[in-house]
Order: C-alpha cells, then structure tokens, then sequence
C-alpha cells in the first residue's frame, strides 16, 4: 500500500491535497467536481498525469472486471442513416460486422433491393469502435461530423455512427438491439460509453473510504444524463362529416372512426391535429352526400378526447360551416369551447385576428411548447380586428408571431393550412413560407389540407412536413385520398432530435389504421419522391 498524500504516517490524519488523473475531455470537469466534492473536508484537488500517484483515476470504458459502483455512462452514440432509408434497426452484432466491413449491402436490415452499404464515424470525436467491437478491425472512414451529414443527404443508405448530441431530424435513427434512445429509452442500451474511478489503495482508512465515497459521488454527477424524450404526434385532416358521419350514425358508434388508433396517439406526450370542419350542435350536419358545409356533431368531441389530442389547430377552411342551416359565427365560437372544454388547446383562431394570432403554449418536463396555426385558403373566414376567425398565413405575420412565439417558449411548432389539394408536391409559396418560419425560429412545420401526402425535408436542424395526408375523412374516390401519415417527432429537451413517418389506410370512409408494409411502402416512396423533387 501507498501512505496519502500529505497524510501523517500513523494514518489519523487527513491530507491536504488529493491528486486526480483524467484525460480531456472530462480532466477540466473532473477537477471542478473533485474540488467541490473535498472541500469541505479542506482538501483540494489537482491534477496529475502520474498514474502511480494519482488518489483517483479516471478509466474511459473499462473492462468488465473494473465495473463497480462508481462506472457510470459518459454518452450515448446511435446508429443513423439517411431520412428515407427505409431500415429501423440493428443488432450489436450486425454493427460490429458492418463496421468491420463484413456487410456488403443492407439485406440485414430487410431491404428487399439491399442497397451498398458503406459505413462513416465522426473524426472528432472518434467513437469506441474497439471497445464495442473488439475482434473487429474497422473499416468505417473517419470524417467531420458535417461531412458526414452531407454525405447521408447525398446517399441516404450511407449508416454513421454520431454522439446522440449530434443527432437531429437531417437523419434517421435507428435501434440497437431493439432499445431506441431517441425516441425512447430502456436501462441497458448498449451503444455507450462508459467509464470508472478507480481509487487508489492507502493506509490511511478515514482517507480511504472518503475517497471511495468520492468516488461514487463524482459518477453520480458526472454521468451523462439519461434520455429523456418528449414525444409528439401529430394527424392529418380530421374530418368527421359527411359519409364518416354516417357511417357511425350506421353503427351506433358516434367515435368509431378514432378507435383503432386512438390508443397509439394518446400515448405521445404530446398530441396535434388538424380540424378541417367545425364541432358543433348549432347547425345540421349533412350525411352521406356531396357537400362542401363541413360540419360535424359535439358527440364528435368523445373521438377527440379518446385520442389524447392536446393541441389542434382550427386554422383550417371549414372550421365555420354550419351544415344544413345558416348559424352564422356560432358553429366556430362552439368549436373554439368544445375543444378547450375536451381539455384540448385551439390553434389558430379566436376572437379577433390578435387572438387567432397568439400561440397556444404547453409545458412538458420543463419544456415550453407553442403551436401557431394559419389558414392559406379561406380568406372569408380569416380574422381581423374586432372579426372573430382563423389567423390568416402570409408572411409578414408569419415571421412576427413565430419570432415572438420562439421568445416565449423553448420550441415552436407551425401548423399551416395551406397549398394546392391532391398532389404531393408543395408549391413554391409553401416552401418560401417554410423557410420563412424556419429562419424566423420555427423547430416544426406540419401543414395540411391537399387529403394527399406531400414532401417533407429538414432545414437546418428544423423538420418540414408539407402535409400528411388525410387522418379522418370519407374521400374514398381515389387511393391518395384514402392514405395519410401520421407524423412522430422526439425532442431531447428543446432539440428536436427525430422524425418518422407511420402511414396509414382509411377504411370504409372513416377508419384509419395503420397500412400493411406494402402499402405504407408505397405512401412513403411517394413522399421521398415528391421530396426529391423540391426546388
């Protein structure tokens, strides 16, 4: 055994100093948390490069017989690939044979063409490929984080290795071994790195077990901290009128149309969607016939509920229709109540245009949320002062409230009404006003109303989805008009750290489900073609 630093050699005394051996990245913050942890022994730390003296060491990713009580994670690193890649996950193992340059092409991730398959990691900082994989020998060219983003853009079948902190929505995450951290999180994931403080044996005991006791303390607040997702999803059009409204009326079910995936959506933490009618008593809705008066029955409101919606935008062109019979303003002012009594905050419309204008602003886990809707389609129906009614869209507004808004909260959402119905490309004016919100502060942009899925890309580190589709709806004249997305988007504190796309199917004209693997294959070809596309 080795006497203590500075200790008296009977072992009864406490030494001045303590010296602390750990390598950059972690040394500055290892010193600041040994300092603060000793002193109120009146002991102060220092660092050493002397393996033989240091009192205690930090070991980067020990072996399994150096894990004790104080190894903890010091980061995450996932497996990413590019947005339209159609793979979910791997195994440690298909890594370590990918890495190691064993896989050829993707066929291990169920890709029926498998594509080549050639694998990247960051130059700096470089991941643990031996400590993960120690029989393999790399292949994976080491390059910049930013290079590797541009290279998924370019070939989205490029799979990278990044640090979770480097992960947002440009790629497309993928599991390991069934655990996802983005969106997420499960003890045992295994893509980690970890590391120990080893403590060095002295004879002084009082010395001995404070260090041990440091020890422990100094892995509790160095470890990385957990993931801890916030999860939003998010409908296209919800329209239950017209045949959808029969076709319950038939059933003696007033929410048919939202059981089957009601469940699913309720468990988001956070639940969006977009009301293309009105929910309201104060009128009479049509039923199965060709109308264009979209107004649906407050027994409406059990769907809304049961799917857990927290937010939804009424900055849509039907949010005023009264069905049968004239009912002026009532029908919208009857949705604006009906929803917030359902416990679900309206976007974009209100009183006046101030009103329809203003955000509506959720907290979840300390996160600040604001929801800005608009409507591009119906001027009749838009606000203005002292006129109750949707928030118009154009630019000017635009860029003021999602600036204002992203001063008032950690993430700001958009949730446009907008473009050309029935096809998938979104025009030149919705991508310009994307942009616009993007650069204004916006983290998500989720439009709606052509009943087709549209484009979707990422802008920087923010996420466009042009539209997703129809969610409830009877349009069941054409296959697109019978298809929608629902859209699922993972924030890490306010960082937007994921998107990912779940098609479904409308049955019956008003059921969605989610679409069988063919079918959901095909809709999302049509979304990454359409993507592909933008100008």
């Amino acid at each position: 055994m080795v006497a203590a630093c500075g200790g008296d050699s009977d072992g009864t005394s406490l030494p001045g100093t303590v010296r602390v051996l750990a390598a950059p990245p972690f040394s500055d913050r290892v010193l600041a948390v040994a300092n603060e942890l000793f002193a109120p022994y009146g002991i102060t730390a220092e660092l050493t490069s002397d393996v033989t003296s240091a009192d205690l060491l930090l070991v980067p990713n020990p072996s399994s017989s150096n894990l004790g009580a104080s190894t903890f994670v010091t980061g995450y690193w996932v497996p990413v690939t590019g947005l339209s890649n159609p793979a979910t996950g791997a195994s440690m193992e298909q890594l370590g044979a990918a890495v190691g340059g064993r896989l050829a092409d993707w066929a291990f991730a169920g890709e029926v063409e498998a594509p080549p398959l050639h694998v990247v990691v960051p130059a700096d900082p470089p991941p643990p490929l031996a400590y993960w994989w120690p029989e393999e020998t790399s292949t994976a060219r080491a390059i910049s984080i930013d290079a590797i983003r541009a290279e998924i853009e370019a070939d989205p079948y490029t799979l990278a290795i990044l640090p979770l902190d480097a992960v947002d929505a440009r790629v497309r995450s993928l599991t390991v071994d069934g655990v996802d951290v983005v969106f997420g999180f499960s003890a045992g994931y295994p893509l980690t790195e970890i590391a120990s403080i080893a403590v060095r044996e002295v004879e002084n005991i009082e010395f001995g077990d404070l260090l041990g006791n440091v020890a422990i303390q100094m892995a509790d607040r160095l470890a990385a901290p957990e993931p801890a997702p916030v999860t939003m999803r998010a409908t296209g059009d919800i329209l239950p009128v017209r045949c959808a409204y029969e076709r319950m009326l038939e059933l003696g079910d007033p929410v048919h149309a939202f059981r089957e995936l009601a469940p699913w959506l309720a468990e988001a933490d956070i639940t969006v969607g977009s009301l293309d009618a009105a929910i309201s008593d104060a009128g009479e809705p049509f039923g199965c016939v060709e109308t264009f008066s979209l107004l649906a029955p407050e027994e409406s409101l059990e769907g809304i509920a049961l799917s857990g919606f927290d937010v939804i935008t009424v900055a849509t062109n039907h949010v005023k229709d009264c069905g049968q019979a004239a009912c002026g303003d009532d029908a919208f002012f009857d949705t604006l109540a009906n929803l917030r009594a359902a416990g679900v905050a309206p976007a974009g419309g209100g009183a006046d245009l101030a009103a329809a204008r203003a955000p509506a602003v959720l907290t979840v886990d300390g996160v600040r949320f604001a929801f800005l809707g608009y409507d591009e389609i119906a001027p009749h129906y838009h606000a203005g002062a002292g006129v109750p009614g949707t928030a118009p869209l154009n630019e000017a507004y635009l860029r003021e409230d999602v600036a204002a808004a992203a001063r008032q909260a950690d993430v700001v959402v958009v949730l446009p009404q907008w473009g050309v119905e029935y096809q998938a490309e979104p025009t030149l004016l919705q991508q310009e006003l994307a942009a616009a919100a993007v650069e204004s502060g916006a983290d998500l942009v989720i439009g709606n109303h052509p009943h087709w899925v549209e484009a979707a890309e990422p802008i920087g580190s923010a996420f466009v989805a042009y539209a997703l589709g129809n969610y409830i709806f009877d349009q069941d004249w054409s296959l697109e008009t019978q298809q929608g997305v629902l859209l699922e988007a993972a924030f890490h504190g306010a960082q937007l750290k994921g998107v990912r796309f779940y098609p479904v199917h409308i049955w019956d004209e008003h059921q969605p489900a989610f679409a069988d693997p063919v079918e959901a294959q095909q809709i999302m070809d049509r979304i990454w073609a359409a993507s592909a596309a933008l100008q």
